[in-house]
Formats: C-alpha cells, structure tokens, sequence
C-alpha cells in the first residue's frame, strides 16, 4: 500500500494535467481574440465554470503571460510568449546556420532565396537573401503567405507526418485534393520542388527541404527569374540550393539519405 507522501504526489500530478489544458485552452483562446476578452467571455467561449477559469486566468495574469485592461477589464495576451520563441534555440540555429548558406546561394546564382518555416496553417519566412544584382525579386523576412499557395508550404508537407497532410488536405476544397496529392507525390519522389509560382508571374520556385534529427524543418526556396547575361540556369541554381540544403541539414543533426 503507497504511503502517505506517494498518494499526495499521485493526487498532484493527476491535478496538474487539467490545469495545464485549460491554461493552454485560454492562451490559445486570447492569441485569436486581439481587442482581448472580460473573464464571463473566456469562461463561455471555452464552455467552462468560473471556478475552473477565474484562478487560472489570475494565475496567468501574475505569470506575465496575460494582462488586464483597467478601463475594459479585457484579458489580452502580453510579449511574454513571443520573448520566450526567440529564446527557442532549435530557431535561433536554423536561422543561424542558414543565413550564411543563403548568402552564399544569393552571391554564386545572383538570385534571392529565403529560409521558410510552417507556422499553423502559414508559412512564416525567417530569414531571406537579396540578390547582389541591382534590380530582382525576393520575399521579405517576416512575411507570412497561406501555406498552400507557397512551394515552400507544399515541400513541407510532402515530408511531415501522414496526419499532418490528412489535416492539410482535409481543409482543401474537394476538387482541389487529388491534384495536391500529385504535387505531394511528386515533391517526395524528386526531392524539391521546380514549379512557377502561384502568386508571382514570370517567378520559377526552386525549393529544397530542410531536415533536423526529428525531420523536416524548414525549405530553402528561391524564386528564379530571368536575368540578362545570367550566369546560373534554374537547373544550376537548383543545383546549388540542394548542396546548401544538405549542408544545413547535416548541421541541425539530419542522419545523410541514402
């Protein structure tokens, strides 16, 4: 029989489980409300008592993680989340690391290429390039696109889990999923992606997965165009995006593909 201690131990972790989701439930609930919500607002939205809500909602707020307006009396999430990501080391390496790859892609093929991450149903582009030539394109850091739209998107899920892409392509019209199984398919059995962007004309997408120990992470996309007197081909450039891509993923612990 467990003595006194271990039962109150037991009782603890079986209490801490519950307020964890709800703590979760209610910053997830205010990240998609921006003019905040009063606590009768949270406990309905999440279907809640005001005894399961008001000491976790107080707690939070103590924390730094939620504060109060005094005039609405609104919860609204603070920066305390967005301080503790950028202190996530698995990012600050990948941008790390792959800047210098970038720039390296940018000098040698004279075009802009950019580093990509899925963010939710997003892609949120971490880091990007610029050409050296005086005048071409590129994508700003920062930028968030739907993941869908975007090859970097795409080449992602083509190598995230089976429910990862069953969650993807339920969202998708039904006239639109056999196709995005192909094009899926297709990113798997080449290895990246060469396609004309969705939503820029005369832009070529060269984009290559990245991988850490735990799979795939991110994509290096550039988006080719045109130059005159071009020193790298689009077959060149992508060439050159597949090296950097495999020395970026060696360097976040990537096992080599046979």
């Amino acid at each position: 029989m467990p003595d006194d201690d271990t039962s109150v131990e037991n009782g603890r972790k079986k209490s801490a489980v519950p307020s964890v989701s709800k703590a979760l439930d209610v910053l997830e609930l205010l990240a998609e409300a921006r003019p905040g919500l009063t606590m009768n607002e949270i406990v309905a939205a999440l279907n809640r008592t005001m005894g399961e809500i008001y000491r976790i909602v107080v707690y939070l707020s103590t924390r730094g993680y939620i504060e109060q307006d005094e005039n609405t009396g609104r919860y609204a999430l603070t920066l305390r989340l967005f301080e503790l990501s950028h202190k996530y080391d698995p990012t600050e390496r990948l941008i790390s690391n792959g800047v210098p790859l970038l720039e390296r892609i940018a000098a040698r093929t004279e075009q802009s290429c950019h580093l990509g991450v899925k963010n939710r149903n997003s892609i949120l582009i971490l880091a990007s390039v610029h050409s050296p030539r005086p005048a071409g394109y590129s994508v700003r850091t920062g930028a968030v696109f739907d993941l869908a739209n975007t090859s970097t998107g795409n080449v992602i899920t083509a190598y995230s889990s089976e429910s990862e892409q069953k969650r993807y392509l339920s969202k998708l019209d039904k006239s639109e999923r056999d196709s995005a199984v192909e094009r899926l398919a297709h990113i798997r059995e080449r290895g990246y992606e060469d396609r004309m962007s969705a939503l820029v004309k005369g832009v070529r997408n060269l984009s290559v997965p990245i991988f850490d120990n735990r799979g795939i992470v991110a994509a290096i996309t550039s988006g080719y165009i045109e130059q005159v007197d071009a020193r790298f081909t689009p077959e060149d450039t992508l060439n050159e995006i597949i090296s950097a891509a495999q020395e970026l993923s060696k360097s976040l612990g990537s096992a080599p593909k046979d």
